[in-house]
């Protein structure tokens, strides 16, 4: 195309662009002539050999409108694509045709630009990361639930069930309209009167119950479900008192290979110290993250939401068939809402997630980080030998193309995050690659 286009764009959002592109009627004239060659080749026309029917009989019998739209059809590909690369755009994925004007033959486009990542001085963040200490009162919780796995049972005489007493029962709930949501023909119940569940006050009712005894009471359902109250039927079938060992050295070598209660107390520290420093370490890669997005300047196509709005909803419906059993526009008939509803529910989560989602992979670019093939392999490697003898089976799964993309995103992520604990907390990283942000010029 040796003359320039006419080409028109207009912003329709932060970066989504509609582009308007016109085809010269020369060009137009050509291919119609073109398609009618076609349509004579094709097509037997009365009183003329396939391939000879002239250019006006052709035209007369089909319509210029039809050509036309032929024509539009054929070039829209070629001339979106000299469009682009005129005026010198570079899209996010295809583009939308979403208007055909024959005469002039004009294409209407709308199109998403590649998204735009500003994460600011991201290198000077720091975060206090939070001290983590273990209280005597945690590991005296623990010893406490030792005791209680240790407990020695001893079959009640001649008094109903109390507080701490192990209940052996036989349990039928149903809701206001007769319909059964709890059977259970041997339950065993230690009978606590603040637990509650399935209902409060249900541990209460079976205070002073005796071996043999039936109750039959009614009770406020929590949240309303499954229905605003239930009858519960309970029959006690057997009452035992449960002894709990002394806090010695005995439930020491009782729990596990522990020469004396301190050794025991020393690797409840030591368990519980792992746990909490896992968890502080995660709750304080999530603060770096989100101080990160707070700071960075993000823009992006629309798309993305959308694409992020209908993986959540895909989720939720998930959630609905296993949970409610039924689709997710069921259950939202059913509760008086809307997918409309919904939806601008769910927007401020969505955005804060493609936010989050754009960030990190741009901190992942500037900092050069990536995942080779043999770290996958290695992954795989890992998760499918804590399979035992299904880890063959497992590895299989593992090594489809769409389980390996997840996992090299895993791993990226989580490449990233460690690079972000180091930033934030003060520590030497590596100098970012040549291209980088805050790459040495």
């Amino acid at each position: 195309m040796e003359k320039p286009l006419l080409v028109t764009t207009e912003t329709t959002g932060s970066r989504d662009l509609r582009l308007t592109v016109e085809i010269p009627e020369e060009r137009v004239q050509q291919e119609m002539r073109r398609v009618a060659r076609k349509i004579s080749e094709q097509v037997a026309i009365p009183g003329f050999r396939k391939g000879k029917a002239p250019y006006a009989v052709i035209l007369q019998r089909y319509g210029e409108h039809t050509l036309r739209e032929q024509v539009a059809e054929d070039l829209t590909r070629e001339f979106y694509r000299a469009a682009i690369e005129q005026e010198g755009i570079t899209p996010y994925g295809p583009a939308n045709l979403d208007d055909v004007q024959l005469h002039p033959m004009r294409l209407t486009f709308t199109l998403s630009l590649p998204p735009i990542v500003h994460l600011g001085d991201y290198r000077s963040l720091r975060v206090e990361f939070p001290p983590v200490e273990i209280t005597e009162e945690e590991i005296l919780r623990v010893l406490e639930e030792i005791r209680q796995e240790n407990a020695v049972l001893e079959p009640v005489e001649g008094r109903g069930a109390q507080p701490g007493d192990l209940l052996y029962i036989q349990v039928e709930g149903r809701t206001d309209r007769g319909q059964r949501f709890l059977q259970d023909d041997q339950a065993a119940v230690i009978l606590n009167p603040d637990d509650p569940s399935p209902a409060p006050g249900f541990h209460r009712a079976l205070e002073g119950m005796t071996p043999g005894e039936e109750r039959t009471f009614r009770l406020k359902m929590p949240n309303g479900q499954p229905s605003e109250e239930a009858e519960f039927r309970v029959r006690l079938l057997s009452l035992a008192r449960r002894i709990l060992p002394d806090l010695d050295d005995d439930l020491a070598r009782t729990a596990g290979p522990y020469p004396n209660l301190e050794a025991l107390k020393e690797d409840i520290r030591r368990q519980l110290l792992q746990v909490k420093e896992q968890q502080a370490r995660e709750d304080y890669a999530q603060q770096v993250i989100q101080r990160l997005v707070d700071q960075a300047e993000v823009e992006y196509p629309s798309a993305l939401l959308d694409e992020q709005l209908d993986a959540m909803m895909e989720e939720l419906d998930r959630r609905s068939r296993e949970e409610q059993h039924m689709p997710l526009q069921d259950f939202l008939k059913l509760t008086g809402q809307t997918v409309e509803s919904l939806l601008e529910r769910l927007r401020p989560e969505a955005d804060r997630r493609v936010r989050r989602m754009l960030v990190l992979g741009e901190v992942a670019r500037a900092e050069g980080l990536d995942v080779r093939e043999d770290e996958v392999d290695q992954r795989i490697q890992t998760l499918s030998e804590q399979w035992g003898s299904q880890a063959e089976s497992w590895r299989a799964q593992l090594e489809k193309p769409e389980n390996r993309e997840r996992l090299s995103a895993r791993i990226l992520y989580e490449k990233v995050v460690d690079r972000l604990i180091a930033i934030a907390r003060g520590e030497l990283v590596p100098d970012p690659p040549a291209g980088g942000e805050y790459a040495t010029p």
